[in-house]
């Protein structure tokens, strides 16, 4: 138990000697760096702040179009080469597929059928009332009364037409013969007590015979009607040829020379005869109305259907027009886009059969390029669709491309734990010289203030939301917390709304100094490190309680700390 104590009295014993020689060590090194520490200040100055983000990549096609079949089908004619410049409307690839056009053709045949029975049911529709297409007498059809069911070729009446009457007389052939169209006819009327003139108006060419031997041939002779005459009496004609009166073998019974037959022209029941068979009626008077309670529905449904069968006419028509695939815009055409390594269209000709999908390549117009920039995500709410930006291209040095953006990702993409967001920058290529896969840069403009008061991002201090710098006061006096206000910053500017002025003095917190080393001053510590601060640390664990420690811290610099731990992790051993 002795043992075990005097142990511990020992360990507590070096504990103390260490703590005591790392405190003399801190001591000495603190006063140390303080005698070497030198203050820094920096001016408040006026000018102006241009915020912006920056980005590198390489340049696309701001639009590109992959050709490529729209259906299984056939090549009928193919122009294209692996590059090649082309015109909006070119065609490029021609394709045929017997489905498609088969399935165009149904479609039309259906729609011009449906447009057919839309005009018949729109032509009836205008039928209910049926006119007289002539003026004369009326004579109703057997079938017809009020209520009766009608449809559009159902006969309704006939009109005959009074003004002209015509009868037709047998003479023998070698009388007939002699005659001629327009040679006056002499009728004699039955129940008349003078005869009435007419006309020849057609001989026939087709003898009969008389059942005597003898052969007869019809003479057609028209009479103007003074409205005394109907049709149905008997009229008996003489003729003179050779200066003697030659009579018709029989009797013919007069008749109309013009009768018209009315069809009701629509589907539906008969709900007005204004007229009685035998009456006389004008040309366009009513002789019969209609009634179709389901015509007006049968339209409409009519019309919907045509209009369905209208929108399957245009998308087979579509699906046609697809195969003739055309340049979208003004362009180069190239395989590259979605085969590098081969040329896919050697493949690929006339008559040859072509999967749907298949892809063939890519035109892309080179008149606008964009430039697919990776930000930070700190940075992405100051970026906006519409933003001015400028695109340095590194082969093209001098030059500055005016550019704007057009997309902002919202997707994004995680690298050793930052996340970046992709923003599109689009800018004219207006003499061509921007070529797709250049490297660029992009640098997009946040703000641009002017005249503005601003001071460098290593003077700023920051503390529970609120910001502060170290001001140096006309009479030296130190003022460590002076609060300020901010506003933009770019990576060497901090613009000052409140708390500074032109030419007040900030003074540079140490810790930001020490971190504005350069390169070589970098360089020169990690040589110290390893030459002298590296030994001391090992001494300090090889010796136990001293030595190696404080070899350490003697031969000191930047290194200094790293010493110290070397001991005193020696010491606690």
């Amino acid at each position: 138990m002795k043992w075990y104590r005097s142990k511990w009295f020992i360990a507590v014993i070096a504990v103390c000697v260490c703590a005591g020689g790392t405190y003399a060590y801190l001591a000495q090194g603190k006063k140390t760096k303080g005698a070497q520490t030198k203050e820094v200040t920096v001016d408040a100055k006026k000018g102006n702040i241009r915020f912006s983000v920056s980005g590198t990549a390489q340049f696309e096609p701001k639009d590109t179009q992959i050709v490529s079949a729209p259906v299984d089908g056939n090549i009928k004619s193919i122009n294209l080469t692996r590059n090649q410049a082309v015109k909006a409307g070119d065609v490029l690839i021609e394709l045929t597929s017997t489905n498609l056009e088969s399935d165009l053709q149904d479609a039309e045949l259906s729609y011009e059928q449906l447009q057919k029975d839309l005009s018949d049911l729109q032509e009836q529709q205008g039928s209910m009332q049926v006119k007289a297409p002539i003026s004369g007498k009326i004579t109703y059809a057997n079938n017809i009364d009020l209520g009766s069911s009608v449809n559009k070729s159902t006969k309704l009446a006939t009109i005959s037409d009074l003004n002209t009457l015509t009868v037709t007389l047998p003479f023998y052939f070698e009388d007939a013969s002699q005659l001629h169209k327009g040679d006056p006819v002499d009728l004699t009327l039955d129940g008349f007590m003078i005869t009435k003139t007419g006309k020849i108006q057609s001989i026939s060419k087709d003898p009969r015979t008389d059942g005597k031997g003898g052969k007869l041939l019809d003479v057609e002779v028209t009479l103007a009607n003074d409205s005394s005459m109907d049709a149905g009496t008997n009229a008996q004609g003489t003729v003179t040829i050779g200066g003697r009166s030659v009579d018709s073998q029989s009797k013919g019974a007069l008749q109309y020379q013009k009768v018209t037959t009315i069809l009701a022209g629509a589907a539906g029941n008969i709900s007005t005869l204004p007229f009685k068979t035998g009456n006389i009626v004008h040309q366009g008077d009513v002789i019969g109305t209609l009634v179709n309670d389901t015509l007006g529905d049968d339209i409409l449904s009519k019309q919907s259907a045509l209009e369905r069968q209208k929108l399957k006419v245009a998308a087979a028509k579509d699906k046609v027009d697809a195969l003739k695939i055309v340049a979208p815009f003004d362009g180069v055409f190239s395989t590259d886009f979605v085969n590098k390594k081969n040329d896919i269209l050697s493949s690929y000709r006339v008559g040859s059969k072509v999967n749907s999908g298949t892809q063939f390549g890519a035109v892309a117009s080179l008149s606008n390029m964009q430039l697919p920039v990776q930000v930070d995500e700190l940075d992405l709410p100051n970026i906006k669709t519409g933003m001015k930006a400028e695109i340095k291209v590194d082969s093209l040095p001098g030059r500055i491309f005016p550019a704007e953006v057009t997309q902002v990702s919202t997707v994004g993409t995680t690298t050793n734990g930052v996340t970046f967001y992709d923003v599109v920058l689009a800018t004219e290529n207006k003499d061509n010289v921007l070529k797709y896969g250049m490297t660029a840069t992009g640098e997009i403009l946040i703000q641009d203030k002017k005249d503005v008061v601003y001071i460098p991002p290593e003077a700023l201090q920051s503390q529970q939301g609120k910001r502060y710098v170290t001001l140096k006061n006309p009479d030296g006096t130190i003022e460590n917390q002076h609060e300020i206000k901010i506003g933009i910053r770019s990576k060497t500017q901090i613009e000052i709304t409140e708390g500074l002025k032109e030419g007040d003095k900030v003074v540079l917190p140490a810790a930001r100094r020490q971190q504005n080393l350069s390169q070589d001053e970098i360089n020169r510590l990690r040589q110290q490190f390893q030459q002298n601060g590296g030994a001391g640390g090992a001494g300090g664990f090889q010796g136990g309680a001293g030595g190696g420690g404080a070899g350490g811290v003697n031969n000191g610099g930047a290194v200094r700390i790293g010493g110290g731990a070397g001991g005193n992790t020696g010491g606690n051993r």
